[in-house]
């Protein structure tokens, strides 16, 4: 195979130059620390203990006994309609038969294995949005992030919405393709990526949506940048819309339990007695990094910048979405908005740096005898 030939393989490795050895070494050292507080998840008893675990694994032994999803919940006494979208207990319950491995262990592999996952796509959507360094900065906060750390043990249908997202995203960053709007590979993917996130989690489903739509109407005026948005926005809307039907008989959410009774939990930008602040939960260093990406992207004029800055506005509204009288679910959002973050707090590092590099390389050449 061509990417095994040793004499490609040794030029790659001795081009490199000192930076990019640099990135590479310090990649490895953030995944060794971050797939290390990660494997605590198999120490449990019950594996793994934190989260709703137990109430998606009832639903997983059922479809893997019986050999078919059911439609009727087992939680809070059952007997009424599946409300839970079925991609996240799928994919425990079919790489539970493919194993042979209780759906319980395979929870927790399961939860390593798409924690690695997000982990390379904050990597990749970084690195297509800016640069390599930059996205190394953004696994740096991610890291760091107590929100992230939280969100990416915890075997929910949350955590694979967290990688299907920025998936879906860095489809539409991939489609270069310029002139009229084109049904090409990329578009293919983000239609698949936009469907299986329907079917992964509602408040994923909401926020790549409305990411979707905001991003599509920074672009009314560029049609194949518009129609790259909005065909996996359509896709993503109806693969739900379809589901919902199925289920509940019904594409109205507004007799929901969730919707009529305001679950979730608000979320304060400073601690309280009863709550955590936003800066606890998504670390201190965390906003200021990012408004200082924000702002350097912003210099770059590039296109691209509204993907993210879609990103950002889109879950800050779902986040405070009790400000505008709708109260669901705002202590989950908050973990998108939080990822977004993360994204362009890698950007605000490498921007710093990147200013502390050109004024050190001007002293040292205006120094006398430099």
């Amino acid at each position: 195979m061509k990417w095994l030939d040793k004499a490609k393989i040794h030029d790659r490795l001795t081009s490199l130059d000192d930076i990019a050895v640099l990135r590479y070494g310090v990649i490895i050292v953030l995944f060794i620390i971050f797939f290390s507080y990660h494997l605590n998840i198999l120490r449990g008893y019950i594996i793994p203990t934190y989260g709703n675990t137990l109430y998606h694994v009832g639903i997983e032994r059922l479809t893997i006994e019986s050999g078919y999803y059911p439609t009727q919940e087992l939680s809070y006494n059952g007997g009424f309609p599946n409300f839970y979208v079925p991609a996240y207990r799928l994919l425990i319950a079919s790489q539970s038969l493919l194993s042979g491995i209780d759906p319980m262990v395979v929870s927790g592999l399961v939860t390593i294995t798409l924690s690695v996952a997000v982990f390379c796509i904050i990597y990749t959507f970084t690195k297509q949005l800016m640069h390599a360094s930059a996205a190394v900065c953004a696994l740096f906060f991610l890291v760091l992030s107590p929100e992230m750390t939280i969100f990416t043990i915890r075997a929910l249908p949350e955590l694979l919405g967290l990688f299907m997202l920025p998936l879906t995203l860095v489809f539409i960053l991939a489609n270069r393709v310029e002139g009229p709007f084109k049904l090409n590979a990329y578009v293919a993917l983000s239609v698949v990526s936009a469907a299986v996130t329907a079917l992964t989690h509602q408040m994923t489903l909401l926020t790549l949506a409305l990411v979707l739509a905001a991003y599509a109407l920074t672009q009314v005026k560029n049609k194949n940048e518009f129609l790259k948005a909005f065909v996996p926005l359509i896709a993503v809307l109806a693969v739900y819309a379809l589901w919902q039907v199925y289920t509940l008989h019904t594409v109205s959410i507004l007799g929901l339990s969730q919707v009529k009774y305001h679950e979730g939990t608000p979320v304060d930008f400073l601690a309280s007695e009863v709550s955590v602040g936003f800066f606890e939960r998504a670390g201190v260093l965390l906003l200021p990094f990012a408004a200082i990406g924000l702002a350097w992207l912003e210099r770059t004029r590039t296109n691209k910048r509204f993907l993210l800055y879609a990103w950002v506005i889109a879950s800050l509204l779902l986040t405070k979405n009790d400000l505008l009288g709708i109260g669901i679910f705002m202590d989950r959002f908050l973990t998108f908005f939080v990822e977004s973050l993360v994204v362009a707090a890698g950007i605000g590092a490498f921007a710093v740096l990147h200013f502390l590099d050109a004024r050190l390389l001007g002293s040292i050449k205006t120094t006398p005898g430099a």
